[in-house]
């Protein structure tokens, strides 16, 4: 990935990098709504090249989801 996770959760949520931790979720933050989930997995998509199924993205709602997924792709460590 040419970004971490962080990095691209924060850019696409506009938070500071240093709010974006693993037990965050999408019902912590007010603005992580469907409209910016689509927009976040997109930036993921983009950033590691690749394309991820409808399972993935509907069950990656937190930060750590998101990274169990990314790490099941190869794509980053835990």
């Amino acid at each position: 990935m040419k970004q971490t996770v962080e990095q691209i959760m924060a850019k696409t949520l506009k938070v500071p990098e240093s709010d974006i931790h693993d037990h965050l979720t999408m019902d912590d933050l007010e603005d992580w709504d469907s409209l910016k989930h689509m927009e976040l997995i997109i930036a993921i998509e983009t950033s590691a090249g690749i394309e991820l199924t409808f399972d993935e993205i509907v069950n990656m709602r937190s930060v750590l989801a998101i990274k169990k997924v990314l790490y099941a792709r190869g794509m980053i460590e835990l």
